[in-house]
C-alpha cells in the first residue's frame, strides 16, 4: 500500500508563533494524538510559564497544527518536545519548528542543542540529523507506553565566520 502524500491537505503557508495559554487545548490534542505518554494539560501550562522555556506553535489557516518546546539553561538549550498533527506529518512543519527553535536559541546564546528521541521513530532521527545533530547515546529503556530506549541527540551550532 501507497504512503499518501499529504501535500495537498496544506492549503496555504504556515506560520510560527509563540505558544499561548489559549492554545494549551489544541497543543494538548496534538500530544495525545502523537505520543504513548503526553504531556498533561497542566505540564503543557507549567511550561508555558517556566522563565526557561520556548514554546513555539505552528498556525495553518488558523489552526494550530503543530509544537516545539525549547528548555534553555544558560547556554545549553534541551528540544523537548517537536509534535505534528498526524495528519500533516511529512510536509515540512517538524523541520520549521525544529528550524524556529534553533534560530531562537542561537539568538538568546545556546551553543549546544540536546534532545531524546525514540529510537523507532526513523522520521524524526532522520529530521534531526538532517539539522546537524548526531547521536551521542543509547539510553536503554528511557522512554514508558511503551517501554523503549531512547536516542540523545547533540548539535552543536557552527560558529560565525570572523
Amino acid at each position: 500500500m501507497a504512503v499518501q502524500d499529504n501535500a495537498d491537505l496544506i492549503a496555504g503557508p504556515v506560520q510560527l508563533r509563540q505558544a499561548v495559554t489559549g492554545d494549551v487545548n489544541a497543543i494538548a490534542r496534538i500530544e495525545t494524538a502523537c505520543f504513548g505518554d503526553p504531556w498533561s494539560v497542566q505540564g503543557i501550562e507549567d511550561a508555558l510559564t517556566y522563565s526557561y522555556s520556548t514554546m513555539l506553535t505552528a498556525v495553518l489557516g488558523g489552526d494550530i497544527v503543530g509544537f516545539a518546546c525549547l528548555y534553555q539553561m544558560v547556554d545549553e538549550g534541551e528540544i523537548v518536545q517537536v509534535a505534528v498533527t498526524p495528519k500533516f506529518q511529512g510536509q515540512g512543519i517538524g523541520r520549521q519548528l525544529l528550524g524556529g527553535l534553533i534560530r531562537h536559541g542561537i539568538e538568546h546564546g545556546v551553543t549546544r542543542f540536546i534532545l531524546d528521541v525514540r529510537v523507532s521513530n526513523d522520521r524524526a532521527v532522520k529530521l534531526y540529523e538532517k539539522a546537524g545533530f548526531k547521536k551521542l547515546a543509547l539510553q536503554k529503556n528511557f522512554y514508558s507506553q511503551p517501554t523503549e530506549d531512547g536516542w540523545l541527540m547533540e548539535m552543536l551550532p557552527q560558529a560565525p565566520a570572523l
